[in-house]
């Protein structure tokens, strides 16, 4: 993720809506990449003039709730590119919820950052019913006795990702992270983990691609919920697979590919901070443009140094993960999708 800067200079981060330095509001245009400094904000119409004159429209969301920071693209509509993709929010009347899907929409908005600098296609489902994505926030009777749903599982259905907003709560999903025994667990690693299955969808689907798949990952259709209720059935008494990525992606082909996926963009992404901090790389080129080769050994050396880091402050590992030769390859298959020649 890049730094960016406020007409004033200061220097500013993706996450803020304020600057620093002169208190102007600032606003994201996701199509642009920049980060624009505000000026005259009309908090009824969202409309503004930019610090370089250009008219710019905030989203419905940051007037109505203070839940996102960027602009809106197509004038047309009222809420930007990520927030349009949202297709159910939680009760705002319950406590902690507001607070919980702001926590929910910052980590979406990395994702579709990431997604839109990939050039990987980001359809709502308004404009695509069929093909097109979209998200839902909802709980179940586990955080809020008041709801109709049991259980609410975190997944992707036909380009509907739901995520249970209980995992915005720090300490239910460390609980749940202990408990399952994983090594991560963070709103960001889920949305990318399920956008995995999403993209599994739009570019794994037939001929030599996905038989190529099922040479690295096996065969997908093999039974997705017997396999799973055999995994957890199991889980206590399953041994660590080295050679794939994490212990989940034992469960399934597809939750091997989508772990590979999710990891793929955690290094794009954090390379490109990386380099705009200019540790050790070059920043004159985009990550998801270079050689998969490159980028690997350069995330091999920047995971090294964030695990030291870490350790020096008496934290755990940023990246406790070990990328054996057929993860690696793998993960070279998720880049020639994404970077088809």
């Amino acid at each position: 993720m890049k730094n960016y800067s406020c007409a004033c200079g200061q220097i500013v981060y993706f996450e803020n809506n304020f600057c620093l330095g002169c208190h102007r509001r600032l606003a994201y245009h996701p199509l642009r990449d920049t980060v624009y400094t505000l000026d005259d904000v009309d908090m009824n119409s969202g409309m503004s003039r930019a610090a370089d004159q250009s008219d710019a429209q905030l989203c419905r969301n940051t007037l109505d709730y203070g839940v996102c920071n960027w602009l809106v693209t197509d004038h047309d509509r009222s809420y930007c590119i990520s927030c349009s993709l949202n297709h159910t929010i939680p009760n705002l009347l319950a406590p902690d919820r507001r607070g919980w899907w702001a926590s929910m929409e910052q980590e979406k908005r990395k994702l579709i950052y990431t997604l839109l600098r990939l050039n990987l296609p980001v359809i709502n489902k308004h404009i695509d019913p069929e093909g097109g994505l979209a998200f839902e926030f909802i709980e179940d009777k586990s955080s809020n006795p008041y709801v109709e749903n049991e259980v609410v599982l975190t997944g992707h259905k036909n380009g509907l990702i739901t995520v249970n907003i209980a995992e915005a709560d720090n300490v239910k999903r460390e609980q749940l992270r202990l408990s399952l025994g994983e090594s991560y667990r963070t709103l960001l690693g889920h949305f990318r983990h399920e956008s995995g299955h999403y993209y599994y969808w739009k570019l794994v689907n037939s001929g030599e691609t996905l038989t190529a798949f099922r040479e690295l990952f096996g065969d997908e259709r093999e039974d997705y919920q017997t396999a799973m209720d055999s995994y957890y059935a199991n889980f206590d008494n399953m041994l660590r697979d080295p050679r794939l990525i994490s212990h989940y992606a034992q469960s399934h082909p597809l939750e091997d590919w989508a772990e590979c996926w999710a990891h793929y963009l955690h290094m794009v992404d954090t390379l490109e901070t990386a380099e705009a901090f200019d540790i050790a790389f070059d920043a004159s080129s985009n990550s998801g443009d270079r050689d998969i080769d490159d980028m690997l050994t350069r995330w091999s050396d920047l995971t090294l140094l964030l695990n030291a880091l870490n350790r020096s402050m008496g934290m755990a590992d940023a990246y406790p993960f070990v990328l054996s030769e057929l993860t690696l390859r793998k993960i070279r298959f998720v880049h020639s999708l994404v970077n088809p020649s």
